[in-house]
This record gives structure tokens, C-alpha cells and sequence, in this order.
């Protein structure tokens, strides 16, 4: 039999069985592993007793399924350790479904299965595992709650430093993706591994499969995480020596919350509203060792007040922002995060962090990866402990703390902040903390001083009656800079409505930084010099960002415009549609105060700035 043409024909008939009813297509790839197992386990002199007696090989359809779940019966009765292979019926049953394209598929499966011997079978699962499982759950033929390509997987794998003989755990395994990664890797066979799967089609399909493989499936138990006692002193948690987790989105589809009764654990207060992922990543910290290291993916952000402990108490190791589109079905926004209960002396104080270098809109694709982040140098860098300018950077314990505690890479100045940047300047960049562009400046939006009606919404603290501004006001409809990104003050026109008197504050001054709201959103201009009989108003298609107190705009303006800004406002916008930056985007943006700190606090909007370029030397203003 051509088994390479025979496992391609069978995915097509999944992928068409998939398109009419998932359903079936689940329970077509069930009905292939379960027999694939089945005809294994026959010709075991172990189990001769039960199967001796049971001729399914041969048969196909209802037939088939009838026998296989009577074996299966009586396997369970003389070996309970398969107790996960019950269907209770759900075999036959499918095969009541009046759907032709079904009992074909099932069909081409006992054919391909009928056709191997046991030989062929241990040295097909891995292809098989691969070609055909890994693909079922990539096209959505079964249902995942995210997809984490075999990349990502062989990467979380890596970060564990797993040495045979240790245990491993996963609180929420899904299809046993993680464990079939390590059990795969060389010199891991003696690896134990635990885990708990509230699906129960999951569960039992995991264990199928990984029973298959040659993995040891009694410690994966069909549970729920989650449950937890209402008081912290009756927690009692297994301790492992690895964690790895995938967690579920949280969002779980309807028909997956009644196929795990959610809405009963809901009503019981097991978990209240939608589950976090901190909740699964909490649950595996109390799950390890002392000496002990976890690895998950997470979206990005900050950490909450209650999980502080991992910065405070020196556990976190690595923090490795993924491309974009490198995870499908949750956030784009994701990391892996690294904790480590025991760190080397040399690791000590310090965090690992990474971002990608993709500065496109396009899905992150693995078979051009070397255009995006390259993880082969992330490892290699995590491995030695060291830094690469642009790529990943070892980040203080007292910086992510000054800096609240973020968790997302691009907050710190790991892209260079200006291409010429000496090595030295540099590491007061990375040592500095962070601060949100909101906390030092304000942001100003001119639609919001337009008298559209006498009720007009109008900023904090002014009043709707207010008289309207008096004098010539013209406006500036579109950004143009010149090569060292000042404003060129040119097609303006003569603004014919109404204003409020509030308006005086949205009128551009000198040092006023603008951005782009469409068009080309990493284009920014300083304001230089106005016009001393100008009023100029900025169009709607502009945001204005006003520098306030100790900090010097000239010197923001110039973090902005350099790499490490233009991948801020490109990972601000890179997941909006239309090309549209709102005004939070902007406003979380987070730069290094040490860069951007006025030499003393009167210089603060003083003419005497200087501009810096890529292109040559500094200019004066």
C-alpha cells in the first residue's frame, strides 16, 4: 500500500467530512485511532485473552464499530488501566448519522489500517502523528482552543531544559501536544509525565493516541484545574519538576462550555465569569518544585496585583514576545513566559526578553522566518545569557518593577533607540524605567473643540455656554515633514466654522509632537516655528502630543523617530484595520526616562534643541 498517498487521501476525506459536520469528522478520527490502537494491542501475548475471541479486522462500518466497542468492553473489564477507551456507544452510534461521506471515510480508514502490520504501526505513528493528527487540529477538523504551531512547541520544550527522569506537567493538556513533543525528544524516554483535561473527548482521544506512541498514560486524569477550595490553607498540589501550559483562551464556544458542563461549574462557583489565563498559570506555580521551572504561552501585558510575587520573589527568566499571527485562534499579542524557581547566580536580578523583529501587518510564516523573529538566535542567546541589539536584551528586576511592572518586551529600549546609539548609552536606556507617554504630556484632539451645536461635548472642565473663540484660525489639513521630521507649515487653509473659546489650548505651539491618525502612521512632526500672526488648528486626521513638566520634547520626538519608536507605534497599530491609530494606542506607548529626561527642568520647550537623524550629523532647530 502507498501509505504516504493512503494518509493524504484519508485527510482529504477528513477535510470534506469536516466541511459538511465537524462532529463527524471528530468522531472519523476517533474511529481511526481507536482502531489503529485496537489492532496493537491484539497482537500483544498480554492481552491475547481478551482479543482472541474478537474478529473485527476485515469488517468495516457499523460492524466493525459494534465489535471494536465490545472488545474495548471486555479490555477495560480484564485491564481497567484503559478505562478512557469507553465510548458508551458513541462509536456505533455515529454510523446512525445518514451520511454517506462518514461510512466512506471510515471505510478508507479500516482499509489503510487492515493493510499494516504491527511493525509498520510503530514505525508509521510518527508520521502519522504529524501528517495527520497535527494537521486535523490545524484545520480546525477538531476543536482547539488556540493552535500552536510545532515551532513554538519544540521552543517551550527547549526553555524547560527538561533532563530525563524528571516529571512533567500540564494542567490543561488538550491533545497532548507538549508531551508528545518532549516524549519525541532524544533522551527524554524516562520523563513521567501528569496532566489534567476537563474535555472529555480530548482526554480520551489524547490518551488513544499517546498510549500509541509508547507514552505512559495513567497519570493523565480527565479534571478540572480550576477547582479550588474557598480556603488557601486546603490547597494540596502535586509538585513536578517541569510545568508547560498552553492555556485555554478563556472565551470558550458555547458547545464546548456544555460539552465540559462550565455552566454547572459556574453555578457551583468552581470559577466565576471567564476564565484567565493567570488562573492556569497560578494553579502550575503552586505545581512546582522548589527547585522548580514553568513554561506557558500568555497574551502580553502587566502582571496583576496578586501575581507580583514571580518579579519580587526573582522567579521570572524569560519573557519572548512571538511574531504576529505566530499563535491562531487567541490573542496575537503573545509571549513565552519563563519561571524559574531556582536561577543560576549568573541569572540572578536579571530577565531574558525578546521581541520580534516583524514589522509587517502579514501573519507570522515559519517558512520565511528568517524576514521575522529568528528563534534559533533567541535560544542561542538565552543559552549563553546574553544580549543581541534589536532582538533580545537581559533586562534588571528593579527596571520591570520602576517600570509597572510590564511584561511586555517592546516597553524596554531592547530596539536600539537611535541606529548610531555607543554601546554604553545603551545600557542606561535598558536599566531605565519605562513611563507611558500619557503620565507626560497631554493629548489633544481638535474635533473636540468644533461648535457643532450650542451642547457641544467639550474637554474636562469646560463649560457648554462658552463664548466662542474670536480671531483668524487656519487649518492644517495634512502632515508634511521635511527629512528630519519638522513640520513644514504649508497648504494651510483658512478654517471657516466655529470654535469654542477652549480652542486657544489645540492651537499648535512650538515643540508640539503630531501623529498621524491614517495614511502613514509611523510619520511624526515637530513643530518648530509658527507664524507670530498664525493661529493654525490641526486637522482631525491629526493627534497632538503636548510634553509637560521634567521632560524635553526635542528629545521624545527623537526616541520616536528612531528604531525602538517606530516599532512602538508599529506594534500600537499593527492589529487595527484601515490603517486607523486611536488615541490609547498612542497614549500606552512606553519610553525609557533616562532618554528623555530634560538637562534641567527650564529647558524643557527651549529653542535650543537639537533633532537627530539617521541620516547624518545632529541639526540644530
Amino acid at each position: 500500500m502507498d501509505f504516504p498517498g493512503s494518509v493524504q487521501n484519508f485527510i482529504y476525506l477528513l477535510s470534506k467530512l469536516g466541511q459538511q459536520n465537524k462532529m463527524l469528522s471528530e468522531k472519523a478520527i476517533e474511529y481511526f485511532w481507536s482502531s489503529l490502537l485496537l489492532k496493537k494491542l491484539s497482537q500483544n501475548v498480554q492481552f491475547s485473552d481478551v482479543f482472541w475471541r474478537f474478529v473485527f479486522f476485515g469488517k468495516s462500518g457499523k460492524e466493525r464499530a459494534d465489535l471494536m466497542e465490545s472488545a474495548i468492553s471486555e479490555l477495560i473489564v480484564e485491564h481497567p488501566e484503559f478505562a478512557f477507551m469507553d465510548f458508551k456507544g458513541e462509536l456505533g452510534g455515529a454510523f446512525k448519522e445518514d451520511s454517506p461521506l462518514f461510512y466512506r471515510t471510515c471505510a478508507y480508514a479500516d482499509g489503510m489500517i487492515d493493510g499494516l502490520s504491527i511493525r509498520d504501526i510503530d514505525l508509521l505513528i510518527g508520521p502519522f502523528y504529524t501528517g495527520m493528527f497535527s494537521f486535523a487540529i490545524d484545520s480546525n477538523l477538531l476543536y482547539s482552543d488556540m493552535i500552536v504551531p510545532m515551532e513554538i512547541l519544540d521552543m517551550m520544550v527547549d526553555l524547560l531544559e527538561i533532563e530525563p527522569g524528571m516529571t512533567v506537567y500540564d494542567p490543561a493538556f488538550g491533545y497532548g501536544r507538549a508531551f508528545y513533543t518532549i516524549f519525541r525528544r532524544e533522551g527524554f524516554d524516562y520523563t513521567s509525565f501528569a496532566g489534567l483535561e476537563i474535555d472529555p473527548r480530548k482526554w480520551r482521544l489524547t490518551k488513544i493516541i499517546l498510549s500509541l506512541v509508547g507514552i505512559d498514560v495513567s497519570k493523565l486524569v480527565r479534571g478540572d484545574s480550576l477547582v479550588k477550595p474557598t480556603k488557601e490553607t486546603l490547597y494540596v498540589e502535586e509538585q513536578y519538576d517541569r510545568v508547560i501550559i498552553e492555556p485555554p483562551t478563556g472565551e470558550r464556544m458555547v458547545l464546548q462550555e456544555l460539552k465540559t458542563d462550565f455552566f454547572l461549574r459556574n453555578i457551583l462557583n468552581i470559577s466565576s465569569g471567564l476564565i484567565s489565563q493567570w488562573d492556569f498559570i497560578n494553579h502550575g506555580m503552586r505545581s512546582m518544585k522548589d527547585d522548580g521551572k514553568l513554561v506557558t504561552l500568555i497574551t502580553r501585558g502587566e502582571l496583576r496585583e496578586g501575581n507580583k510575587e514571580i518579579i519580587d520573589n526573582d522567579w521570572l527568566e524569560a519573557v519572548i514576545q512571538l511574531p504576529l499571527g505566530a499563535v491562531h485562534g487567541g490573542n496575537d499579542d503573545c509571549c513565552l513566559l519563563v519561571l524559574n524557581k531556582a536561577k543560576p547566580i549568573g541569572r540572578k536580578g536579571q530577565v531574558f526578553m525578546s521581541v520580534s523583529k516583524s514589522n509587517g501587518r502579514e501573519p507570522f510564516c515559519f517558512e520565511v522566518r528568517e524576514e521575522n523573529l529568528l528563534l534559533s538566535s533567541v535560544m542561542r542567546n538565552f543559552r549563553d545569557w546574553k544580549g543581541e541589539s534589536g532582538v533580545c536584551a537581559l533586562i534588571q528586576i528593579d527596571t520591570i518593577k520602576n517600570s509597572g511592572y510590564s511584561l511586555v518586551p517592546g516597553d524596554y529600549s531592547i530596539i536600539p533607540v537611535k541606529k548610531d546609539q555607543l554601546p554604553e548609552d545603551y545600557e542606561i536606556f535598558l536599566t531605565s524605567p519605562t513611563v507611558e507617554l500619557d503620565s507626560i504630556g497631554e493629548f489633544l484632539e481638535s474635533h473636540r473643540y468644533l461648535r457643532k451645536s450650542k451642547n457641544a461635548d467639550l474637554p474636562e472642565g469646560h463649560e457648554p455656554d462658552e463664548k466662542e473663540y474670536k480671531g483668524k484660525v487656519y487649518k492644517y489639513p495634512r502632515l508634511e515633514v521635511d527629512e528630519k521630521g519638522i513640520v513644514q507649515l504649508v497648504s494651510l487653509k483658512e478654517h471657516a466654522g466655529e470654535l469654542t473659546k477652549a480652542a486657544e489650548k489645540s492651537l499648535l505651539r512650538k515643540n508640539d509632537i503630531i501623529f498621524n491618525r491614517r495614511d502613514d502612521i509611523t510619520t511624526i512632526g515637530l513643530v518648530t516655528d509658527i507664524p507670530s500672526d498664525a493661529s493654525i488648528l490641526p486637522s482631525g486626521n491629526h493627534i497632538v502630543f503636548r510634553v509637560a513638566g521634567e521632560y524635553d520634547p526635542v528629545k521624545v520626538f527623537n526616541i520616536l523617530r528612531s528604531d525602538y519608536g517606530q516599532f512602538l507605534i508599529r506594534e500600537a497599530t499593527k492589529h487595527l484595520f484601515m490603517e486607523f491609530l486611536p488615541l490609547h494606542a498612542i497614549q500606552a506607548m512606553r519610553l525609557p526616562v533616562e532618554a528623555i529626561k530634560a538637562d534641567r527642568p527650564e529647558q524643557s520647550g527651549s529653542q535650543d534643541r537639537r533633532i537627530s537623524t539617521d541620516e547624518g550629523s545632529d541639526s540644530d532647530v
